[in-house]
């Protein structure tokens, strides 16, 4: 495995962005915190077990609805913080269309976020769009603000192809998907990191396979079907891992809506398996690095 390079990212998003893709009613408030408080300890764990570092996107909502509650998300995040990962801005209010706002509007919404991560002590340098859809208008406001690199680019037709055809699937049967069905920019383009010199930052496009372009993200490496693409990611000589906080979901013990339950991979493969999954995938890779580790 000489010569290999790994970045790992997570995104922290919180059950309420999964039941807005799905057209479901908002999760009930007992289940906020799920992802912060039960999630990330267990990536915590796991990554000081393997000696990983990893960029966590926190999204600035969850964190403010958190700290008010009592801050036990904020406390793992700190520990996160003292365990030397990186946490970066995944935007204040997660909407999927915040590409239609106005410079002004998108701005004021990352700074939130920003001001949240810095009161826990980090110096965040990089963004990822909600549902990985972005535009020149809106990198310029993340270059605003001072950072230095976008994880936002998943550059897999395959992958925008699939959710157009579930929204329209949805739409069908009269329900209503919170995703954006546009940015079709956000899905195409360079597989490797580059430099945008038009807004002065570092891309760092998500890693997929080779022709088809499925994402090297948990939901599909991690799964009972993902043997295929486990084996390309542990192969590959650069990866760039996206993980996200239900990829260590407990579907037994966590108390997630069984509807959700049977519509999200994730919750249908055991905890157990996709943490050996990930183990052994990540022990396979050696070292990792953090976004920021790398380009910040």
């Amino acid at each position: 495995m000489s010569g290999q390079s790994t970045i790992v990212s997570v995104d922290l998003d919180d059950l309420a962005c999964y039941h807005a893709i799905h057209g479901l009613p908002a999760p009930p408030a007992a289940s906020a915190g799920v992802v912060l408080e039960r999630c990330l300890p267990r990536f915590l764990e796991l990554f000081e077990e393997l000696g990983v570092r990893a960029t966590f996107f926190v999204i600035g909502r969850d964190l403010q609805r958190d700290l008010a509650a009592g801050g036990r998300g904020a406390a793992q995040l700190r520990k996160a913080l003292a365990a030397g990962h990186e946490l970066a801005n995944h935007s204040f209010a997660h909407a999927y269309d915040m590409v239609t706002w106005t410079p002004a509007a998108i701005y004021d919404d990352l700074r939130r976020c920003d001001v949240l991560l810095r009161g826990l002590g980090a110096r965040p340098a990089g963004f990822r769009a909600p549902g990985y859809t972005h535009d020149g208008l809106l990198l310029q406001q993340v270059a605003a603000l001072g950072y230095r690199y976008d994880a936002s680019l998943l550059p897999s037709p395959s992958y925008f192809a699939g959710k157009l055809a579930v929204i329209g699937w949805m739409a069908v049967k009269g329900e209503k998907s919170g995703s954006l069905a546009r940015g079709w920019r956000s899905f195409v383009g360079p597989t490797r990191p580059h430099f945008m010199p038009e807004c002065g930052l570092w891309e760092v496009p998500v890693s997929v396979s080779p022709v088809l372009r499925v994402p090297m993200v948990g939901t599909f490496v991690l799964g009972a079907g993902g043997a295929l693409l486990l084996r390309e990611a542990t192969e590959r000589r650069y990866l760039h891992l996206e993980l996200h906080g239900l990829d260590l979901a407990d579907e037994q013990g966590d108390g997630y809506d069984p509807v959700l339950k049977r519509m999200q991979p994730e919750l249908r493969t055991s905890l157990t398996s996709r943490l050996e999954r990930l183990r052994g995938l990540l022990t396979a890779r050696g070292g990792t690095a953090s976004i920021g580790g790398v380009f910040v």
